[in-house]
């Protein structure tokens, strides 16, 4: 074995270093240690072939290999009293501290690590004669904290009552009591006594104050069981007296109350014998019984629901329409509908509710559409927001076997309403998830069917619930997402985006005197020009409702309320006649040139389609490269395999049509790139099939797309132009891009043909039905053989 002296003040040599992790101990301690890391064996092994003797210094991480450079400084040397061999290989071992040390450059060496102690000197000075009185307070103190602990034995006890020297008494306090590990590293490393006793002394009261407050905890929570205790012994001594007096109602006052609110509500049979077995279950149970407050949460639920059906309501006609214009401009075609189910709910009362859906982008009403409603109809009104709900029983609601169980949103709304027949909005109907908790849509099956709502099932209820007095409304921005089963049970109404025109009467009767009156400048002369509003809706909205239109007034409204207090004029004396040329000094720059898009040196390769989202309808650019490569088609974009054969398919057909085309194209060692700018917007759908292949023969002519130009159509491998869907919307957004010339599948004719003028207005609208037929109109001149039967209609 070799040995290496220390040059120090103790001239001691190297020590095997024991690592115990998360324990601190203390010089004067016996304790029991468990060894199974190879490290701490070698260093027992290593002691044993010696004196006996290791360093015990606290690992403060967990981790199963030590790293000497994280050890503390302070440590212990600890002689191992006895060593056993456990049959898991581990050692079991009996160490007794002997003394405080310090140690530095731990080093590791076959897995063993060893340092050189020096000894850490107690500093016993006493200038102000503290130490005695320490001593006793703390050893006062520890006689408390071992009282209401209970966990300290009499032996331990007397050995600190008997402690011959303070910094004894210190290293038997701090080794019984667990403080935390920095704060007993603190105390075994303090050289000086007096300050060592004064640090054991705070954390020690520190120690006695925290087990006052946990057994002043644990007496209020007997007291209070007691209390229960001797209040279930008295309830039940009252109900035998009642007995033997003959008096068998006994109840308390609750139940009591809860017997005369059912005599006072009109409730079905079914009802009244749920709530009358679930009283008397009430009775036999103890008050502090936990199933007693379910039971009577339940009680409470089943006597405000409004289950008797609602008399009948007469409408009149055509107050109700005039409710809806009040509130909404033009809609004809919802507007109808409701007052087709006005009208027929007028002649025969007992008529199913139908489940209208209302699709359309957004900010075009369809929210506030519901609101008018349920003021045409008289009627209360609930929305109910399903963006994002994922839990079937958030429309079944949770069996009362759940702890917080409440019923289902549904039958909340009807609570909430307080009838029988509110109208219930579902807002948002396109945007519910579904994941392991269940399938909401599947259970709205059961709500929107009116064959089956009669008897709808709350989870929580656990009774049938007519639900066929309310007036379901539903909404949405698209139906791509909604299931096709809950699809079926809606009968959509579709409420398209608005045109400029329209968007100027809304502003003009609705948003302005709204803004105005919430911004307090009702009393102000304010007026909008029709150029400011033109400006507004073209500069600083592009959208097919009127939701940022209202903002935008609203910004304005808010710019003239600043300007009225700051010029100090009365409310009635402040005139303003707001023109384009201030909406731009007042909301800055514009944010959308749409002219900016009409390139009139469009290069070749380029078209533009018109597309629809749910937001409405937007115009997209493809853009199109060939170049020398391996005869790979490119697509990029964020584009869904929907468009990504829409662009193979037009490929295809222009290369078996080429040379009838007369174009000169060999895909030979050619890789074609395919682009739709705006990457990090996914986009799909088959529209786009005849804008891929008009940008594809503009790129393989050379002859690039005339810029006022734009198209939709799905394509097919004969060449044949199938029609498309959001007709209005794209027509919208070629007009707000000034697109002049628009191509369209000959099927969607009779789309266009009930638009309202507005609609079409400055757009030339071509029809086609085979690709054949666009060309001339794309590539004048180029195909001259091509047969042209193109319709136009203005």
């Amino acid at each position: 074995m070799r040995m290496r002296l220390f040059s120090g003040k103790l001239n001691r040599t190297e020590m095997p270093v024991l690592p115990l992790r998360e324990m601190v101990f203390f010089p004067g301690l016996v304790l029991p240690v468990v060894v199974t890391r190879s490290q701490g064996k070698n260093a027992v092994h290593f002691a044993m072939e010696s004196d006996r003797r290791v360093i015990a210094v606290t690992q403060t991480d967990a981790s199963e290999r030590t790293v000497p450079g994280k050890l503390p400084e302070t440590a212990t040397i600890a002689h191992v009293v006895q060593l056993m061999k456990m049959p898991d290989g581990s050692l079991r071992i009996m160490l007794e501290g002997q003394e405080r040390v310090r140690i530095s450059n731990v080093e590791s060496d076959e897995d063993r690590l060893r340092a050189v102690p020096r000894e850490i000197r107690p500093d016993r000075s006493d200038p102000q004669g503290k130490l005695p009185q320490l001593a006793r307070l703390i050893q006062d103190t520890f006689k408390e904290y071992a009282l209401l602990s209970g966990v300290v034995t009499t032996d331990t006890q007397r050995k600190v009552a008997g402690a011959e020297s303070a910094d004894r008494l210190a290293d038997l306090v701090g080794g019984h009591v667990p403080f935390d590990l920095e704060s007993r590293l603190e105390l075994l490393g303090e050289p000086e006594t007096t300050r060592r006793l004064e640090m054991l002394a705070e954390l020690l009261n520190g120690e006695v104050e925290l087990l006052k407050l946990k057994r002043s905890v644990k007496d209020r929570v007997r007291k209070r069981l007691e209390k229960n205790q001797r209040d279930y012994f008295l309830q039940e001594q009252i109900r035998e007296l009642n007995r033997e007096l003959g008096n068998e109602s006994g109840e308390d006052d609750a139940v009591s109350e809860i017997r005369q609110r059912m005599k006072e509500t009109a409730l079905p049979d079914p009802v009244v014998q749920r709530i009358t077995k679930e009283l008397d279950r009430l009775q036999k149970l103890p008050p502090v019984s936990p199933e007693s407050g379910i039971i009577r949460t339940y009680l409470d639920w089943l006597l405000d629901l409004p289950w008797m059906k609602a008399p009948g309501r007469l409408v009149n006609l055509v107050e109700a329409a005039a409710i809806l214009d009040e509130d909404h401009y033009d809609m004809s075609k919802p507007k109808d509908r409701l007052l087709e189910y006005i009208a027929v709910h007028t002649l025969n009362p007992e008529m199913k509710s139908p489940i209208l859906c209302f699709v359309g982008p957004p900010g075009t009403g369809k929210t506030s559409l519901g609101r008018s409603v349920a003021r045409a109809l008289g009627r209360e009104f609930v929305r109910l927001s399903l963006g994002g709900v994922r839990d079937e029983a958030e429309i079944r609601g949770h069996r009362r076997t759940y702890v917080g169980a409440l019923p289902g949103r549904i039958i909340q709304s009807v609570k909430r309403a307080g009838t029988h027949d509110p109208v219930i909005l579902l807002d948002e109907i396109d945007k519910i998830g579904n994941d392991f908790r269940g399938d909401p849509s599947s259970a709205l099956l059961e709500v929107l069917d009116p064959e089956q709502n009669s008897t709808f099932s709350d989870h929580y209820i656990e009774l049938p619930f007519d639900l066929s007095q309310v007036t379901f409304l539903t909404t949405a921005n698209t139906l791509h997402t909604v299931p096709a089963a809950l699809r079926d049970r809606l009968e959509i109404i579709e409420i398209p985006g608005y045109t400029e025109l329209e968007k100027h009467r809304i502003a003009r009767d609705f948003l302005i005197p709204e803004q105005l009156q919430e911004n307090g400048l009702h009393q102000a002369r304010i007026s909008f020009r029709s150029d400011a509003l033109s400006t507004l809706i073209r500069e600083y909205t592009a959208e097919s409702g009127v939701r940022s239109l209202k903002r935008e007034i609203a910004s304005v409204a808010r710019k003239l309320a600043r300007d009225l207090l700051e010029s100090a004029t009365e409310p009635g004396d402040y005139a303003r006649n707001v023109g384009s040329a201030m909406v731009r000094r007042l909301l800055g720059p514009p944010r959308f040139r749409h002219d900016q898009d009409l390139q009139e040196d469009a290069p070749p390769g380029l078209a533009r389609g018109l597309a629809w989202t749910e937001n409405g309808g937007v115009v997209l650019t493809v853009e199109t490269a060939a170049y020398e490569g391996s005869e790979d088609l490119i697509l990029t974009g964020s584009l869904g395999d929907v468009m990504k054969e829409s662009a193979r398919t037009a490929l295809s057909l222009i290369l078996a049509e080429r040379d009838t085309l007369g174009i000169p194209f060999d895909r030979t060692g050619r890789t074609i790139h395919i682009h739709v700018p705006q990457g990090a917007i996914p986009k799909d759908g088959p529209s786009a099939g005849i804008t891929l292949y008009a940008a594809l023969i503009s790129l393989l002519t050379d002859t690039p797309v005339p810029p006022d130009v734009a198209m939709t159509g799905e394509l097919t491998l004969t060449g044949r132009i199938l029609p498309v869907g959001g007709i209005k919307e794209k027509l919208l957004a070629a007009q707000r891009k000034n697109l002049t010339r628009i191509v369209l599948p000959e099927g969607n004719r009779t789309d266009v043909d009930v638009l309202p003028r507005e609609g079409k207005k400055g757009l030339e609208l071509h029809y086609a039905e085979q690709t054949r037929e666009i060309l001339p109109l794309l590539f004048p001149g180029l195909i001259p053989d091509s047969p042209v039967r193109i319709q136009e209609a203005t």
